[in-house]
C-alpha cells in the first residue's frame, strides 16, 4: 500500500461523504477508505434523491461493499435483525435487573442484529455512569462495580457473535451536565477518583478483552490541564488522555475510535485540521472525518509533524480488529429474532420497579375505576395515550390532560386542583423524560401535581432515576420504567399497577454513592 492507502485504512465515512464525492462507483474508486458507517432510520436525501445523512438502506450498503477496493469494516450503533419486532433499547432495564445473564444475552442480541446486516463491529455499549443529576444519559448505575460487572458479560456477549464491541465514551461521562453533540464535556472528578471509578471501569473491560474503545469530545482536567487557545484539551484531541492514560497508563492495546467528527462538543470550523489533530493524538479510526484530510495527514507525516510510528500503531490495531472479525464470525449463532423478541419482551418487563410504596397503593383497590393521566412534558403525548388505552382494556376509564383550562398562561390555584381531581380515584404522573430539567412552564399541571393528593397520585418514570430525588422526594408512590415506552412495556405497567404482575426491577443508584455536584 502507499502511505495514502495506508492512512485511508484509518477513515470510516458516512454514506453522505460517499454521494457528496459522486457516489459509491466514483468515490471508493479515489477514496480506499477503511470503513463505512451503517446506520437504520430516517434517510434525508437532497435534490438529487441521494443520501446525505449517516442513514442507508441495505442495498446502498452492498453496492458500497461492491465498489471498494478494500474489505470495508461496517460499524453501526445500532440496528434491527430481520424479523425483529420487539424494538428498544434496554440498557437501563439491565441496571434494574442487574442480572448477568441479561447482560450475556443483551451483548449476545447486539451481535446477532449486527450480524444479520454484515456489520463488522457495533459501537456499543456504553459504560457512563450516573453521577450528577443533570446528566442526560444512558447509564445503569454509578456504581462501578455493578457497572463493571454487567458490561463485562455484554462485551463477551457481543464478541462471543464474531462482532468487535466498543465501550464508551472515555474518559467518561455522567460527571456534568454537558451534551457532547452540542458543546465540549468534561469529566470534573479528580484523578485518584477517576480511578477508582472510570479508571476501574476500563480497566475491567480491557481485561474482558474489548476490542475497542471510543474517545469523545470531553476533558478530564485532573490527567491533563495544559490549556491549548484558551481550552482544556477534549479526549479527541488529547495525546495525554488518548495516548499517555488510554493506551500506555491503562495498558489499552485495541482500537481506539473517535467520537464523530461532526459534533458541535469538538468543532472549531476547520474539520480538515480538526481529524489531523484527533489522528496524531493518537486515534487509530476515524469516524466521519472530510476525506480532504487524508492529504493533511500525510503531508503531517512527510514533515515529520507526526511521527511514522503513529501510523504503523494505528494500522496494527486494525489489523487485529480485522483478524479477529474474521477468525470469529463463523463461530456466531444463527440470527434468530425470535430469541431476540422473548429477550426484549423480558427485559421490557421485568426492569420495571416499584421504587416506592410506602402506602401500599399499589396493587389498586378493585374500586379504583376513573384515572387521570397527567401528560407531563413535550414527550408524554405517545405514551399517555398508549397507557390510556391499556388501562382502558382492562375496565377502567381513563383521561389525559396537559393543562387544566384551555389558557396555558392561567395560574393553577389549588382550589383548580380540588376541583380537578374529586372526579377522579387515582392521579397518575406521566414522566417521559431523560433530563430532568426539561419542564415547561405552559404545563401548568406539573407546578399543580405536588398539590394533588399523595393518597390518590402514582408517578410513572422513564427518564433519568435522579427524577425522584429532586422532584418528588416526599410522593409516597414511585414507578420507574427504565426503559422508553412502548407496548410491551406500557402493557407489563398496567398490569402491575392492577396487581396482575410482580415489578422485579431494581434501583438504579446506589445509596450512599456521592453525587458530582
Amino acid at each position: 500500500m502507499t502511505l495514502r492507502e495506508k492512512i485511508f485504512k484509518t477513515f470510516v465515512v458516512t454514506i453522505r461523504e460517499v454521494n457528496a464525492h459522486g457516489g459509491p462507483k466514483v468515490f471508493f474508486d479515489k477514496y480506499p477508505v477503511g470503513g463505512i458507517y451503517y446506520g437504520e432510520g430516517k434517510v434525508y436525501t437532497d435534490e438529487n434523491n441521494l443520501e446525505m445523512g449517516m442513514y442507508l438502506g441495505f442495498d446502498r450498503l452492498q453496492e458500497c461493499k461492491k465498489y471498494s477496493k478494500n474489505k470495508l469494516l461496517v460499524c453501526a450503533d445500532e440496528v434491527n435483525a430481520i424479523g425483529q419486532t420487539v424494538d428498544f433499547y434496554p440498557q437501563s432495564s439491565l441496571g434494574a435487573t442487574q442480572s448477568e445473564e441479561d447482560a450475556y444475552n443483551w451483548g449476545k442480541v447486539m451481535g446477532m442484529q449486527m450480524n444479520d446486516k454484515g456489520i463488522d463491529w457495533v459501537l456499543q455499549p456504553s459504560i457512563d455512569m450516573y453521577m450528577h443529576h443533570l446528566m442526560p444519559l444512558a447509564a445503569i448505575s454509578n456504581d462501578p462495580k455493578l457497572t463493571a460487572r454487567l458490561y463485562r458479560k455484554v462485551v463477551k456477549g457481543i464478541q462471543d457473535q464474531g462482532v468487535c464491541a466498543t465501550v464508551k465514551h472515555f474518559p467518561g461521562l455522567g460527571t456534568s451536565y454537558l451534551n457532547m453533540h452540542i458543546g465540549p464535556g468534561q469529566n470534573t472528578l479528580p484523578f485518584k477518583e477517576w480511578m477508582d471509578t472510570y479508571g476501574f471501569t476500563y480497566k475491567e473491560m480491557f481485561d474482558e478483552g474489548v476490542m475497542s474503545v471510543m474517545t469523545t469530545h470531553a476533558t478530564l482536567k485532573s490527567y491533563d490541564n495544559e490549556i491549548t487557545d484558551g481550552f482544556y484539551p477534549i479526549a479527541t484531541y488529547s495525546k495525554k488522555l488518548t495516548t499517555n492514560l488510554l493506551k500506555e497508563e491503562l495498558g489499552f492495546d485495541g482500537v481506539v475510535v473517535t467520537d464523530a467528527l461532526v459534533m458541535g462538543g469538538m468543532a472549531t470550523g476547520d474539520t480538515v485540521k480538526e481529524t489531523v489533530q484527533a489522528f496524531k493524538a493518537g486515534a487509530d479510526v476515524l469516524l466521519w472525518p472530510p476525506v480532504e484530510a487524508a492529504e493533511a495527514i500525510e503531508e503531517a507525516i512527510l514533515s515529520g509533524e507526526i511521527p511514522m510510528s503513529r501510523l504503523c500503531d494505528a494500522l496494527s490495531r486494525i489489523e487485529k480488529m480485522e483478524k479477529f472479525r474474521e477468525e470469529n464470525k463463523n463461530a456466531a449463532a444463527k440470527s434468530d429474532s425470535k430469541f431476540i423478541d422473548e429477550f426484549l419482551t423480558h427485559m421490557a418487563e421485568d426492569g420495571i420497579c416499584l421504587l416506592r410504596n410506602e402506602i401500599n397503593l399499589i396493587p389498586l383497590d378493585p374500586k379504583i375505576k376513573n384515572v387521570l393521566i397527567v401528560d407531563a412534558t413535550d414527550r408524554d403525548e405517545i405514551s399517555s395515550k398508549m397507557l390510556k388505552e391499556e388501562l382502558e382494556k382492562r375496565g377502567m376509564r381513563a383521561d389525559v390532560k396537559r393543562e387544566i383550562y384551555d389558557v396555558p398562561s392561567r395560574v393553577c390555584w389549588q382550589g383548580d386542583t380540588d376541583k380537578l381531581q374529586e372526579n377522579y380515584d387515582l392521579i397518575i404522573l406521566n414522566l417521559n423524560e431523560v433530563d430532568t430539567s426539561a419542564w415547561s412552564i405552559s404545563h401548568m399541571l406539573i407546578w399543580n401535581s405536588h398539590l394533588f393528593d399523595k393518597n390518590k397520585k402514582l408517578i410513572v418514570n422513564y427518564g433519568t432515576p435522579f427524577m425522584a430525588e429532586d422532584y418528588f422526594p416526599q410522593d409516597p408512590t414511585i414507578i420507574e420504567m427504565n426503559c422508553n415506552p412502548n407496548k410491551v412495556s406500557i402493557s407489563a405497567l398496567a398490569d402491575g399497577i392492577l396487581g396482575k404482575r410482580a415489578f422485579l426491577g431494581k434501583p438504579l443508584l446506589k445509596k450512599g454513592m456521592p453525587d458530582i455536584k
